[in-house]
């Protein structure tokens, strides 16, 4: 497998005495044997945010770790099996402990492997950023590429591209987890040109790391795709694509324009278009030409941000189809793996609102594998433009909003009054939304509902005895306590305003992807929600783990 990278601190911040926030990790590894070979890539790829929070160390630390936790799962499995290289007079003895060759670098394990890389090294730049007292973050392209497929994850705005040689045609894999991206999706924006120069076209919507009381897990997107023999991979930070530097000119060009296709045009010709890639990449000799000529002609375009690059390739596999293979952003799902922590629940029990027993027979107070949406007549549907699962949570006129488990694509359709909680079986105050545990649990059975009031502002409010713990805009938390909670409480020589910063209260205005948790968040694996004010919201959402004054990660861009 023949791969080359770079990166290229860009040439405006050289002129700034600027720093590269940029990093790469790569492994490539393989076997060959008679006429068989077996490479595996890993490549992983950084955009840091946030110079003076040390986003450059965010960068290094992500891609490190990413890189390490993916060649320790795939180091064995994905080349020495010897079963992969079809020797016929071989047959082990005893039979290799993995009875499935295939298993250990199948689609799902590998996605698997990318989300736990990417938790881990998001928990490194956590603990980092508290030793700062900072807020580093990173946005990460990770792709593993196995037996002609490559299965890729990605989180933020840097980029994936496959460039076919035989059809000389770009495909990015990737979108942009960026705020151009979600007023595109709202048609507040119907212009890909505009969307380019947009007062916001560098802000995005989900990095790694960022705070360091934020949620312990990222959501990260996926997606696999085949690659044929003519095919170049592309990762790139958005440097490559976002290389002029001054976009408010053609802003003006754009809004002042008479003529708009010719100021569309105007525009893309200071822009980086995909079609400037493939002719670049295709016309080098080699990969290492190639990414010195894409540097080069960014930084002839204006060089406003580092740059990193790289590119990979496997002659060894099979040639495209005579048609242009049907890949890309369009043609993928959008896909969460599911941790330990989050709640799917069961067709039959959100058909039903029925809670079903989780199974967990120790009594732990950890949420199971199951929810219960109950006493509201569950419903489910199917969504345009997303395979995510909605299920009513409760019956009433409108106004309604929407909640979600971290991690998890289902959407709960609320109404005003809807509670959430833990619940046992036999409950005789189910919540509306309930995350079942235990039998011998000793487990409030409502924590919190959720009201709208007469102005149409929703709140959340704590009706436990135990508080609720709410993500406020500066990405602290905050504890909400009952009054029956707090004084139980102090009964117990407990003051319950130490629990966490801010003014302690029963309620709190909910703003647009707000998060709320039955356990302080700075303990392992807490369960959170987050609301939305409609369900078209919530299947926009990207990440709005870390929010700052309502809107997600204010001030963060690459």
């Amino acid at each position: 497998m023949e791969y080359a990278s770079t990166i290229d601190i860009g040439a405006r911040k050289q002129r700034r005495d600027g720093i590269n926030e940029d990093g790469i990790a790569t492994a490539v590894f393989e076997n060959q044997h008679r006429q068989t070979e077996r490479p595996v890539g890993v490549f992983v790829l950084g955009d840091g945010v946030g110079g003076e929070d040390c986003g450059d160390v965010a960068a290094f630390l992500a891609t490190t770790v990413v890189r390490k936790r993916l060649t320790d799962a795939l180091l064995g499995p994905g080349t020495d099996v010897p079963e992969r290289f079809g020797i016929d007079s071989y047959e082990p003895t005893p039979p290799t402990a993995d009875a499935d060759p295939n298993g250990a670098v199948s689609e799902g394990k590998i996605k698997t492997a990318i989300q736990e890389g990417i938790d881990a090294a998001h928990q490194h730049i956590q603990e980092f950023a508290q030793s700062i007292g900072g807020r580093p973050a990173t946005t990460l392209v990770v792709g593993v590429y196995v037996d002609g497929h490559l299965h890729y994850g990605w989180v933020g705005d840097s980029r994936i591209y496959v460039i076919n040689e035989r059809h000389e045609e770009t495909k990015q894999l990737t979108r942009d987890h960026a705020v151009t991206n979600d007023l595109l999706e709202k048609g507040e924006i119907d212009d890909e040109v505009y969307a380019r120069i947009h007062p916001d076209a560098t802000a995005i919507t989900n990095v790694v790391g960022g705070s360091a009381h934020g949620q312990p897990s990222v959501d990260v997107e996926f997606g696999s795709t085949e690659i044929y023999r003519d095919d170049i991979i592309l990762f790139t930070s958005d440097g490559l694509v976002d290389a002029f530097p001054d976009n408010r000119s053609l802003r003006e060009t754009y809004q002042q324009a008479t003529d708009m296709d010719a100021a569309r045009e105007e525009i893309r010709e200071s822009l980086v278009t995909d079609d400037e890639i493939r002719d670049i990449v295709l016309g080098a000799d080699d990969l290492r030409e190639g990414v010195e000529q894409l540097v080069s002609f960014a930084n002839d375009r204006g060089g406003k941000d580092n740059l990193s690059l790289t590119l990979a390739r496997d002659r060894g596999t099979t040639p495209s189809p005579d048609s242009p293979p049907l890949r890309g952003a369009a043609t993928d799902t959008r896909e969460l793996t599911n941790q330990e922590t989050i709640i799917d629940p069961p067709e039959e029990a959100a058909e039903s609102g029925s809670a079903t027993d989780s199974g967990d027979s120790g009594g732990s107070t950890r949420a199971g594998s199951e929810a219960n949406a109950s006493s509201g007549g569950s419903r489910r549907s199917s969504q345009d433009g997303g395979t995510a699962k909605v299920v009513s949570a409760g019956e009433g006129d409108p106004p309604t909003a929407a909640v979600t488990i971290a991690g998890d694509e289902t959407i709960f359709e609320i109404v005003d009054g809807v509670t959430i909680g833990r619940t046992t079986d036999g409950s005789d105050q189910s919540p509306n939304i309930g995350l079942v545990v235990g039998d011998d649990a000793s487990v409030e059975p409502h924590h919190v509902r959720l009201e709208c009031d007469d102005d149409g502002y929703w709140q959340v409010r704590d009706i436990s005895a135990v508080g609720t713990f709410v993500e406020t805009g500066d990405g602290t938390w905050t504890v909400l306590l009952s009054s029956e909670g707090a004084d139980l409480h102090r009964e117990h020589g407990f003051d319950p305003s130490t629990a966490a910063d801010g003014d302690l209260d029963e309620t709190t205005r909910l703003e647009e992807g707000m998060a709320f948790t039955f356990e302080d968040p700075r303990k392992e694996d807490p369960i959170t929600f987050r609301f939305f004010s409609s369900v078209e919201h919530a299947q926009n959402r990207t990440r709005w783990s870390d929010s700052t004054d309502g809107r997600p990660f204010n001030g963060f861009s690459t």
